[in-house]
């Protein structure tokens, strides 16, 4: 649809989806490794931050996840979104990040920094992509996480949202409920 009007908001899931999810969010986030024999060829870079999430989690429970989003001040089909992984007080991993809902009214760019533990620099920028389903009540995300495809699909459930990632040899669940 490269030179189409975009798609009116009442009719584009991506906006209702968005709209709909605006304010703040947190849940407990359960993260495990799948293969570590893959984890394992990874670098020491890599390995160490994905290692020390899952044993602080196993030692002191799962991480607090907490989320953002609102509607960006500068564009009508775009939101800004923040996550914080958290244990006990420690900062494991931070995104900040425009969403902008494409002409088609389903599809959406992600455009954000991402910081994982430790938080040296000003963190690492990255771009993603996705697209909302036709009932504007899940989503499917492609995002680089440490050098590979990280997938997310979120579904609005009763108690909030439900949201799963998932690479090569990890994967996370939590229900994000309105805090």
């Amino acid at each position: 649809m490269a030179n189409a009007a975009a798609v009116p908001a009442s009719d584009s899931s991506a906006l209702r989806y968005y709209g709909s999810l605006v304010g703040a969010w947190s849940g407990r986030f359960a993260f495990t490794i799948t293969d570590a024999a893959l984890l394992s060829a990874e670098p020491f870079a890599v390995k160490l931050p994905v290692r020390a999430s899952v044993l602080i989690a196993r030692v002191v429970g799962a991480l607090r996840m907490s989320t953002t989003l609102r509607p960006s001040p500068d564009d009508a089909r775009a939101y800004v979104h923040t996550t914080l992984a958290v244990s006990m007080g420690i900062v494991l991993y931070e995104t900040r990040e425009i969403i902008t809902v494409l002409a088609d009214g389903r599809s959406f760019t992600v455009s954000g920094t991402q910081r994982p533990w430790p938080r040296i620099g000003k963190g690492a920028p990255y771009e993603g992509r996705g697209e909302v389903n036709a009932d504007a009540d899940a989503a499917t995300y492609f995002l680089p996480w440490y050098g590979k495809e990280l997938v997310q699909r979120t579904q609005i459930v009763p108690k909030g949202l439900s949201l799963s990632q998932e690479t090569i040899w990890s994967r996370g669940e939590v229900v994000l409920e309105r805090a």
